[in-house]
């Protein structure tokens, strides 16, 4: 189970590594959202540059590890890791980088299964 949170925030982290190469860097990207009839998502790609400018995403990413180590819970500890992989791809890397480390740490510490005590024999009655 945890490889596969691990390989979940991989693959976040690919996905929005191709978003910053296909959807946000490119010239022409650019030139369609400054048109005077811009298509619709252009908001949203506004909103993610600012947000990236600003470095939302590695402070959200570095609160959930916070809130991830104070309650540990798989899904504090997800989401760390998801928002600090795709902080890691838009380069925030200081606060995502902590944020996906700390998710990380929660995941790998909690064990995955309650370890049982051994139960005694019982005993043949004559």
């Amino acid at each position: 189970m945890r490889w596969l949170l691990l390989a979940e925030s991989v693959a976040v982290g690919g996905v929005m590594a191709w978003v910053r190469r296909y959807g946000v860097e490119p010239e022409s990207v650019g030139l369609t959202c400054q048109a005077a009839t811009a298509p619709w998502w252009c908001e949203a790609r506004l909103a993610l540059i600012l947000a990236v400018h600003h470095q939302i995403i590695g402070y959200v990413a570095a609160a959930l590890g916070c809130v991830a180590l104070l309650a540990p819970q798989r899904l504090w500890a997800r989401l760390a890791m998801d928002v600090g992989a795709a902080g890691l791809a838009f380069y925030n890397v200081g606060w995502a980088a902590a944020g996906f480390i700390l998710g990380l740490l929660v995941i790998w510490d909690r064990p995955t299964a309650a370890p049982t005590a051994p139960q005694p024999k019982e005993e043949a009655r004559p």
